[in-house]
């Protein structure tokens, strides 16, 4: 099984379960294993019978009864009893009449659920129940919640994504290595293994912290790479006129301030250049950035060549167009 492997040949995935993890954009091994959390469950606090309280918990402990039953209406109840060196529980299930045939009695089980009131009881109520034995998914740990659709939960993302862990586990550094071990962060593989499988918060935050600044690098690589081919290029240069920037200066209806004035001969020492300008300039609202752009067009006009001036809404650009018309008018 490779990254590009379709997801129909992890076990279990059949063409039903593909189709709808098609509907969350998986087809795929590697796009199931980078299909990432939305949020945790921690259950990895276990503790004994005589210690829990109300609310979310997890034991370990033995089956010692089952019995099912239907009650009103034909909802169907499900009843065991765990024990532990310290106490008794009851479990409870609702509509799931396949649990009492499945469990087995006298084996070790984590059990993590709501511990809280049923039928005037306390009671963990639908829990999860997984044996000690197996690689816990569903209970004992930090549990993944992953976003679902309709027939397709996350159990079963998570079941699928244990049975491509020798994938994920053979996953390739795309980092440098001086880079890795300087920023002392993890390898990509244990990353992504602890985002879908962590063994600790600690854990999980490493993860969090190896990814967020692996794509953190990217985006400034690709800004850099970027830069370098720009300053490679060759564009038009556009001759400053020192005339006509006093005259327009002259007859705006208000001072340039300091910050203006540096960033337009900023931008104008940039577009004699015979390379190509790429340039973001910040301001408050209302701190005159329009008049800069405007400046910068001015002169590029001057030069018997075309300005495209764009906003993001058809409302804003009739702004502009008006502040604009009026400012060279």
């Amino acid at each position: 099984m490779k990254l590009d492997s379709l997801v129909t040949e992890i076990s279990g995935v059949g063409l039903e379960v593909s189709k709808k993890m098609a509907v969350l954009g998986v087809k795929t091994v590697g796009e199931l294993i980078d299909y990432y959390p939305r949020r945790y469950d921690d259950f990895s606090d276990v503790q004994t019978v005589n210690k829990i309280r109300p609310g979310i918990v997890t034991i370990k402990a033995v089956i010692k009864s089952t019995a099912g039953r239907y009650a009103r209406r034909g909802l169907h109840i499900t009843e065991a009893v765990a024990s532990d060196e310290t106490g008794s529980v009851r479990l409870v299930w609702f509509n799931q009449p396949y649990r009492a045939p499945s469990l087995k009695s006298d084996q070790d089980y984590y059990i993590s659920g709501e511990f809280g009131m049923s039928y005037q009881r306390l009671s963990i109520l639908n829990p999860s129940i997984e044996l000690v034995s197996n690689f816990p998914l569903n209970t004992a740990r930090i549990v993944p919640v992953y976003r679902e659709t309709k027939g397709l939960k996350s159990a079963q993302i998570r079941r699928s994504l244990k049975n491509v862990l020798p994938v994920l586990r053979d996953i390739k550094e795309t980092l440098p290595m001086w880079l890795v071990e300087q920023e002392r962060m993890v390898s990509r593989a244990e990353a992504i293994e602890q985002i879908h499988f962590p063994n600790s918060q600690q854990d999980l935050l490493s993860a969090k912290r190896r990814l967020g600044f692996e794509e953190v690098f990217e985006l400034t690589l690709a800004a850099l790479l970027n830069k370098r081919d720009n300053a490679l290029g060759l564009t038009l240069s556009i001759p400053f006129d020192e005339k006509l920037a006093r005259e327009f200066v002259r007859h705006l209806p208000f001072k340039l301030t300091d910050d203006q004035k540096r960033v337009i001969w900023q931008i104008y020492k940039d577009i004699q250049k015979p390379q190509p300008m790429n340039r973001l300039v910040e301001g408050d609202v209302g701190s005159g950035k329009t008049v800069v752009a405007i400046m910068i067009a001015l002169m590029v006009l001057n030069n018997d060549f075309q300005v495209a001036f764009m906003a993001p809404t058809e409302i804003l650009a009739r702004q502009h167009a008006d502040t604009i018309h009026n400012l060279l008018e």
